[in-house]
């Protein structure tokens, strides 16, 4: 957001909305002409759709506003002031090339898994797919809480309820808020929902026949569609690795991995599945 900073709007403009993100202030005065070519800068540098930076611009030649220059002590036009959680927390004063002013933003603006990750939460409830991979890709760039919790939604939309629950685990108390609740409540009632009466009935009877491959492969297909994954592609390799030609678990298997595209786990199956063919 790019906007004029004013008397009536100053408390929310300026102190509230840096609770939230980085607020950098432009303070300049039309009589000063060194301040004229820094205007068009900031504004290309930050965007006016940043939604990690907004750009407040102070005119210091309004009495009102002046207090404000006061009272952070600036000592020279043009001047830049970052604000975050209310506080001024970096400054810079005089006439500056966009060299300098890109180094003065840098800490502030996104970086590139940042940027993934924005990208990713505004398609997540429309292409949970290209989403998981947006989200793979920012992970690669940065592991932080923020893409592992997003990238647990995203999986838990593609009812990849194992990843979802790692992934959960790894996520401090302090990261704990309310994307997290919402996610771990959806979760627990989809591992209730897979572990059904069926699954437990065709669980207990291979227990009870660990060698018979009919029911590896049924229970294989029955994990699967309760978003038991993993267990599911193991389940398959095991029969592969007794016998390339039993029923259809090569077909199941294949599908199954097709299915979940790029995923690291299909990854992983996918090497062991060609070790075996090849």
């Amino acid at each position: 957001m790019i906007l004029d900073i004013t008397v009536e709007n100053f408390q929310q403009a300026l102190l509230q909305a840096s609770m939230d993100k980085t607020v950098v202030v432009f303070f300049h005065a039309d009589q000063v002409p060194e301040c004229q070519p820094m205007r068009p800068l900031l504004e290309g540098l930050i965007g006016a759709d940043n939604s990690h930076v907004d750009l407040a611009r102070v005119d210091v030649a309004d009495p009102q506003l002046q207090s404000l220059a006061m009272q952070l002590g600036l000592q020279a036009l043009p001047a830049l002031v970052a604000f975050k959680g209310g506080q001024p927390v970096d400054m810079l004063e005089g006439p500056q090339d966009e060299a300098a002013l890109r180094a003065f933003l840098k800490p502030y603006l996104p970086n590139e898994a940042e940027l993934l990750l924005d990208q990713a939460r505004q398609m997540l409830g429309v292409d949970p797919k290209a989403t998981y991979g947006l989200l793979q890709q920012a992970r690669g760039l940065e592991d932080t809480p923020a893409i592992r919790l997003t990238l647990a939604e995203t999986a838990l939309a593609l009812n990849k309820l194992e990843e979802t629950r790692q992934l959960l685990d790894t996520i401090g108390m302090a990261d704990q808020d309310s994307q997290y609740q919402h996610v771990l409540a959806r979760l627990e009632l989809a591992e209730e929902a897979a572990d059904s009466p069926e699954l437990r009935e065709l669980e207990q009877k291979l227990a009870a026949s660990p060698e018979d491959l009919g029911l590896k492969e049924e229970l294989a297909v029955q994990y699967f569609q309760a978003g038991r994954q993993e267990e599911a592609l193991q389940l398959l390799t095991e029969i592969l690795q007794r016998d390339l030609a039993f029923g259809e678990a090569r077909k199941h298997l294949l599908d199954m991995l097709t299915s979940m595209g790029a995923d690291p786990v299909a990854s992983r199956y996918r090497r062991k599945l060609y070790s075996m063919l090849y």
